[in-house]
């Protein structure tokens, strides 16, 4: 899970670098965005019959393209190939409805650490149960940690030992200074990651939302997808990138968030649309607009990762995950080497 965090931390950075063919295209001169209609047309095209697309991500910077994705996932399913039963996403040019890849992303890199991550791809019964109670032990031995590294004496010689590192030292010591230290350094925030992972975990950052449905007496055969998405742009003109999420049942809404930037997902606005006429049923509170406790709830996602603080943040939190990754060596070491 450390080295799995450590990896995510960076990964819009890394998909960016990884992926830019399918992520970037050449704007053509005077060209303009295509109706979502037509581009939501050529993807289920893509997909095939037996793939139900359920979310566009629809980019407003130049010359990124649209991402559609199909999903569909058993919950009960043990393993990570029983668990996703398809997802796969297809890439457009947003000027030309040209299709630029088409990507299994069940077999894609970042899935599947995430998936490590989130379940250790055991599938999300056993898995989640298995991460969840072990970030509750890792609250509990950093707590226990950093009471046990606290110095008896607040002297020069004792501070020396409990904030350095004896790299000339053998082995049994330098292992404990690299298991006391660097658990000391790490302890903020590790405590924020393992606590905004564990608010996920038991589903404390859910948002109450009222019920609102589609008016299901005007059915209308064609989804009026620019009609919606030409609303959500005129009351969020400054929006990064739009998700647009497809409605499951007959009745659900049209849901579509308005992210103001591409690297913080709690500053967003949200959306429900009647899927039958486009018509705004729900507006959600803006994020200067919230509470503090709602602000930290909706923050959640980007103080798990550190993006909040930006690149400071995100390295803090690459570090962070490998020193994670090592404190159960360095601790087992301590442990085996004290013998019987």
């Amino acid at each position: 899970m450390g080295l799995t965090g450590a990896i995510y931390a960076f990964q819009d950075e890394l998909r960016e670098l990884l992926y830019r063919d399918r992520l970037y295209v050449d704007v053509p001169d005077g060209a303009v965005h295509l109706p979502l209609s037509r581009l939501v047309t050529v993807a289920e095209k893509a997909m095939g019959k037996d793939r139900k697309i359920s979310r566009a991500e629809l980019s407003q910077e130049p010359g990124r393209t649209y991402m559609f994705r199909a999903l569909k996932l058993n919950k009960e399913g043990f393993g990570y190939w029983n668990y996703y039963q398809y997802y796969e996403k297809v890439y457009l040019n947003p000027y030309t409805g040209q299709v630029v890849f088409k990507e299994n992303a069940k077999r894609e890199f970042f899935t599947v650490v995430l998936a490590l991550h989130m379940n250790l791809l055991l599938g999300d019964d056993i898995g989640h149960f298995i991460v969840r109670w072990s970030v509750v032990c890792f609250v509990i031995l950093l707590l226990s940690g950093i009471v046990l590294w606290w110095p008896k004496k607040w002297k020069r010689k004792q501070l020396k030992k409990n904030f350095g590192l004896k790299w000339g030292a053998k082995f049994k010591r330098l292992n404990y200074d690299l298991h006391n230290v660097f658990g000391f350094y790490s302890f903020l925030v590790l405590m924020v990651i393992a606590l905004t992972g564990l608010m996920w975990s038991f589903e404390l950052t859910t948002e109450k939302k009222i019920k609102v449905l589609s008016d299901t007496t005007r059915t209308a055969d064609v989804m009026p997808a620019d009609l919606i998405l030409g609303q959500a742009l005129k009351a969020s003109p400054e929006t990064s990138y739009f998700l647009y999420n497809f409605p499951a049942a007959k009745s659900g809404t049209v849901n579509v968030s308005a992210y103001q930037s591409e690297i913080n997902l709690y500053d967003r606005v949200q959306y429900r649309f009647d899927r039958y006429s486009g018509a705004l049923l729900q507006k959600g509170t803006e994020f200067s607009q919230l509470s503090a406790g709602a602000k930290i709830i909706a923050m959640n996602y980007d103080l798990h990762t550190g993006s909040a603080l930006g690149l400071t943040g995100k390295l803090l939190a690459f570090f962070a995950g490998l020193i994670a990754a090592g404190l159960p060596v360095t601790g087992f070491l301590i442990w085996w080497k004290r013998g019987k």
